[in-house]
């Protein structure tokens, strides 16, 4: 039998066990007792800390007075209704200092029952975390800061993630609705599935190395949608980086910018147009100056000595000298307002070009030319046989072609003349090689095309046909060019741009 001594000596152990444990739950949370009806009875000195109530003000009210009206009613009932029923409680509370400063802990509220199972008081074991909720309030501010920059982001932007290798992990919806793919279709892939094949190599690897470099990259960048669709973006690419500083993914922010794009082609063509107008408005005026000034001194000098002449017969003479002077002036006169009406002709109508039937129809009227002069003929049409383009410029294009190689061919052989098409950079090259008289290029390169000049003997020349040709060229966006040498022959080269069938 165990003596009354040693029970004693138990039971004190006992008791001082309970007291150490009350002690070291008093130092490190914060305890309060109420009775069944809620009523504090005991509060610990961390209690009042806290709440910065003094131990009198609490004792005899409930938890009211610390209530800082966070919580909904449901939670509070719940709350009653689980201990009511003799389970512990377990949560988080946001309560109310007297000061009005709110402060978190959390709680485990443990009923303590009766003999009949009725709870007869609660413990409620406290402890702060104050600061772990305003750093969980914090971080859920920041969450929704960025949940919010995010939303924005998508709904203003067009956005595309890919990882280190470029293949694409996430598109928002902006970029399905601009590229014109599925989600399904874009995911996986890389961005050759938009390449426009607009930039250069060297454009494109230059972005690649600043963002595989770690750094960002910002720029323009054409694209082309599903279904061919060109567009534009204005683009900036972020990569972010692993703890090695390696880039592990980069995010792709865009913007469309297509309509300003066109807007600032349309503004680049209008300026090259009126720098060409302006270029020809200066050249017009050189070719007035320079062509009618010697045709108007002469019938001004033979009107002066009409006047200053009493001889009838010899102002006779002298006005019969007028009027070839004055039908050359008007032959010019026609010149010019003929290539000025190519150049104000903008809306002149093209439509499908046969170049053969073409060549044929102009080559009629050379018929007798060509059979007298043993002309060797090759035409070979077969790579570009048609192109979009006004008919009344193609006859006078290959007329005036034409022409020039019969007037100018050797007299020491018989005269030879191709005549080819072929397809280049989205338009036509046509080329007409003759082996004629040819021309000194380090003499006349400057001259090729201007008005009135010639650079042989013939009486045929006028010096108006390759002028015109060039206007006629240009007016439609092309471009005009020669190889020649002197008795060796000559070869003119007309690019038609964006002018193919």
């Amino acid at each position: 039998m165990i003596s009354k001594e040693k029970e004693e000596e138990e039971l004190l152990k006992r008791i001082k066990e309970i007291s150490d444990y009350k002690y070291a739950l008093d130092e490190s949370c914060i305890i309060a007792i109420t009775n069944q009806k809620g009523i504090i009875t005991h509060v610990n000195d961390n209690f009042c800390k806290i709440s910065k109530y003094s131990r009198e003000e609490l004792l005899g009210s409930d938890h009211r007075i610390i209530n800082s009206g966070h919580h909904p009613k449901p939670f509070i009932k719940e709350l009653w209704t689980t201990i009511a029923n003799g389970r512990v409680w377990k949560g988080e509370l946001k309560n109310r200092a007297k000061d009005g400063t709110p402060y978190w802990v959390d709680t485990t509220i443990v009923p303590f029952l009766n003999e009949q199972g009725k709870p007869y008081q609660y413990v409620a074991i406290r402890s702060d975390i104050t600061e772990r909720k305003k750093g969980e309030e914090e971080l859920l501010k920041k969450i929704k800061e960025i949940s919010d920059y995010k939303y924005a982001l998508d709904e203003s932007s067009i956005v595309a993630i890919t990882n280190q290798k470029g293949i694409i992990t996430h598109v928002n919806d902006n970029f399905c609705k601009i590229s014109k793919y599925s989600r399904e279709e874009l995911l996986g892939q890389d961005h050759r599935i938009i390449n426009s094949n607009y930039h250069s190599k060297e454009y494109i690897q230059e972005l690649w190395k600043t963002i595989a470099n770690g750094k960002v990259w910002k720029g323009e960048l054409k694209n082309k949608a599903k279904d061919g669709t060109p567009y534009w973006v204005d683009t900036t690419i972020v990569p972010f980086l692993n703890e090695q500083g390696k880039p592990y993914q980069y995010v792709a922010i865009r913007s469309d910018i297509t309509e300003r794009k066109k807007g600032e082609e349309k503004i680049a063509k209008m300026l090259i147009n009126a720098e060409h107008q302006n270029k020809q408005l200066v050249d017009f005026c050189n070719i007035v100056s320079h062509n009618l000034r010697a045709p108007l001194v002469n019938i001004s000098m033979l009107l002066d000595y009409t006047e200053s002449s009493d001889d009838e017969e010899e102002k006779a003479e002298v006005l019969s000298k007028i009027k070839p002077v004055v039908n050359h002036l008007n032959g010019i006169l026609d010149e010019l307002v003929e290539s000025l009406q190519v150049r104000q002709d903008l809306a002149i109508e093209s439509s499908e070009v046969n170049l053969q039937e073409t060549l044929d129809r102009v080559l009629i009227g050379f018929d007798t030319q060509i059979h007298a002069y043993n002309t060797q003929l090759e035409v070979n049409f077969e790579e570009a046989p048609s192109l979009f383009y006004p008919q009344r410029y193609a006859d006078s294009i290959f007329t005036n072609m034409v022409s020039n190689a019969l007037k100018y061919k050797s007299p020491d052989r018989d005269l030879a003349l191709k005549i080819t098409s072929r397809r280049d950079e989205g338009g036509i090259l046509l080329s007409i090689q003759d082996n004629g008289l040819g021309i000194d290029l380090n003499l006349h390169k400057d001259n090729i095309f201007k008005i009135r000049k010639v650079f042989h003997k013939h009486p045929d020349a006028r010096g108006f046909g390759l002028f015109m040709t060039k206007t006629q060229v240009e007016a439609m966006g092309g471009r005009i060019w020669v190889e020649s040498s002197p008795n060796v022959g000559t070869t003119f080269y007309i690019k038609l741009n964006n002018q193919i069938i």
